[in-house]
């Protein structure tokens, strides 16, 4: 016959491994779904300063003020974000389509790059987006 006071630790040793291992299940668990929390708000915040860009240079570029006049660079808010847009570069110019050669001011079809950037000061994210557009103007309308 075995005793009984010979089993009474066995049972309480695999009690205490099985709640460790448990416990590292669960720990292991929480440390994952933390990680995935901080990269979703990454890249909600990253997403967030994409689409304040986008907007402000749809503002602008919709604006031929800006293309027509030397303007300074201006900084735009936009949900709370202060995009900064760089000075406006005239990188090539093409005569119009479509019109005579006698003319004496032939528009061009310009072409322009725009960039504008920002930065979250919450969340460190960063965003620089260069933009082309195609813009046809008078005849030395490009400098």
């Amino acid at each position: 016959m075995i005793s009984i006071k010979r089993q009474r630790g066995a049972v309480l040793v695999v009690s205490l491994i099985m709640l460790v291992i448990m416990t590292l299940l669960a720990v292991s668990s929480i440390n994952t779904s933390t990680i995935n929390l901080r990269i979703i708000d990454n890249m909600q915040a990253q997403q967030q300063t994409e689409a304040a860009v986008n907007d402000v240079l749809e503002q602008v570029m919709s604006d031929i003020d800006y293309f027509n006049t030397s303007t300074t660079t201006p900084t735009v808010t936009i949900d709370g974000l202060s995009v900064a847009i760089s000075q406006r570069s005239c990188i090539d110019t093409s005569p119009a389509s479509g019109y005579s050669a006698a003319w004496t001011l032939v528009p061009e079809d310009t072409h322009w790059e725009v960039s504008a950037s920002v930065t979250d000061a919450a969340t460190g994210a960063q965003t620089v987006i260069h933009q082309g557009v195609e813009i046809k103007l008078p005849a030395g309308g490009c400098p």
